[in-house]
């Protein structure tokens, strides 16, 4: 399936944390307006779309994200930004779509253990907006050229080699980020669809620049949401 949206429907977002992530994207685009210093309106060949910089983190993401879609209706939104491998399967420069998403600090610390909202008993794994504790994509059929994986989000960007064995052993996930989930539970509640596109800049493992490649990730990811909008039927090239 493939989502057409047109100059007299409402407007794609793309919400990222850091200009950085998005930089090489609005390169290619003319900026047209801007509401503010994290919120502008880019456009390019048939296409166009808003920018919303959220600062990183749940946090903040939640936060900016919620007062913008209050006021600033929109059709899509479109996460992008780099995050880390948690498995051997995919190597830096790699792009996936996060289809399923859950908060890996967001919990209680025993002795021995960790235990999520729902180990404790806190929250229904059911309930609005998760689905079996996690929470899922609402952008049917977009990005379906890229390889589909679940991530997790932490407001750590973790190097200490034990917490992220936990991280390993604790959650099924590929990548981890610092804002998918809260904008998978954002746009949960507002019933917008949205989709995450994240290229991998590093393997999750003890800290070492040395194992970073971000302008790959970013030319990858770049790239990558070219091809997402053109299958919007929007070229920004």
């Amino acid at each position: 399936m493939v989502m057409r949206i047109h100059d007299n429907e409402k407007r794609v977002l793309v919400v990222a944390a850091t200009e950085m992530e998005v930089k090489l994207l609005i390169e290619e685009c003319t900026m047209t307006a801007a509401a503010s210093d994290n919120c502008r309106s880019y456009r390019g060949g048939h296409g166009g779309f808003d920018l919303l910089l959220t600062g990183i983190g749940t946090t903040f993401t939640t936060f900016f994200l919620t007062q913008h879609l209050m006021t600033h209706p929109c059709s899509l939104v479109i996460n992008a930004g780099i995050a880390g491998a948690l498995g051997d399967h995919l190597r830096i420069g790699d792009v996936v779509n996060v289809v399923e998403e859950e908060f890996a600090d967001l919990g209680i610390e025993k002795e021995e253990e960790f235990l999520t909202l729902f180990d404790s008993g806190f929250m229904h794994s059911d309930e609005f907006p998760f689905e079996n504790r996690m929470l899922k994509a609402e952008g049917e059929g977009l990005a379906a050229f890229l390889p589909r994986v679940k991530g997790i989000t932490s407001n750590i960007s973790h190097g200490r080699e034990s917490t992220i064995a936990r991280l390993k052993d604790r959650y099924s996930a590929s990548v981890v980020s610092m804002e998918g989930a809260a904008v998978f539970y954002v746009c949960r509640w507002m019933g917008i669809p949205c989709v995450q596109i994240r290229a991998i800049s590093n393997l999750v493992a003890p800290r070492s620049q040395s194992r970073w490649d971000i302008p790959l990730a970013l030319e990858n990811l770049r790239t990558s949401l070219l091809r997402v909008f053109a299958d919007l039927g929007q070229e920004l090239q």
